[in-house]
């Protein structure tokens, strides 16, 4: 029997994975077949998912692996509630605060433990003050909830720095691990300037509006590559 060539294989999905984000990216400049796009768009994540599947054999640790995997499997479902459901929003950026608990595990030293209780404190405290600030003014949900994965997700990007400063992951992959998360950033940033002139009085068609509904895609699609393929074993 044949034996599967698993490197090839990662190499044609990695090759599908950049047609369909120029695709969509073409779709998005020019503001054609936006129905089209949005599913272009999930398939990539899930595309990069299957990839951690496909080498798991060749990660270069076996508990770190599957700490992405979880990750990359939620966020598949996140982004479904976001982009393809376009409706549940609260859901969807809650399963993105469990995804940045997930890759806080990964990212841990040796000297840290108790990174869950950690963040069941920091979620606990937030909530408490949104409770008492709700007592005086009324705040949606989502206010919440951006907030906490906020903060998660700064952790996470100076966790993914010590990775890198302090060795914890092969050069290679912590190099993947601080580029793919500096994107995941620049990615949220264009989501928060989308949302918060899509909320407000500004016009949609302004320059800004426009440039930060394409930037998204444009970071978020290389974060989600280089994170999927941080748990390889090059070497």
């Amino acid at each position: 029997m044949k034996k599967i060539n698993y490197g090839l294989i990662m190499k044609y999905i990695l090759i599908l994975i950049s047609i369909l984000y120029l695709v969509f990216l073409y779709m998005d400049i020019n503001n054609k077949y936006t129905g089209v796009s949005k599913y272009l768009k999930l398939m990539c994540i899930l595309l990069c998912f299957f990839l951690s599947l496909l080498y798991e054999h060749k990660a270069f640790s076996m508990c770190d692996i599957r700490l992405l995997q979880i990750g990359l499997f939620l966020t598949v479902f996140a982004d479904f509630f976001l982009l393809i459901l376009d409706n549940y929003y609260e859901i969807g950026v809650a399963i993105f605060i469990l995804v940045q608990i997930i890759y806080s595990i990964r990212y841990r030293t040796k000297k840290e433990r108790g990174s869950v209780k950690k963040y069941i404190r920091m979620v606990g405290g937030v909530f408490l003050i949104y409770i008492v600030v709700y007592n005086f003014k009324k705040l949606p949900l989502i206010l919440l909830l951006s907030l906490i994965y906020g903060i998660c997700f700064i952790i996470n990007l100076y966790r993914s720095i010590i990775v890198y400063a302090e060795n914890i992951y092969p050069k290679l992959n912590s190099i993947m691990v601080v580029v793919g998360m500096i994107l995941f950033l620049l990615c949220d940033i264009n989501v928060a300037i989308f949302n918060i002139i899509k909320n407000s009085y500004f016009q949609f068609n302004g320059l800004l509006y426009k440039m930060s509904y394409v930037a998204m895609w444009f970071f978020y699609v290389p974060s989600q590559v280089l994170l999927s393929l941080s748990g390889y074993k090059f070497k």
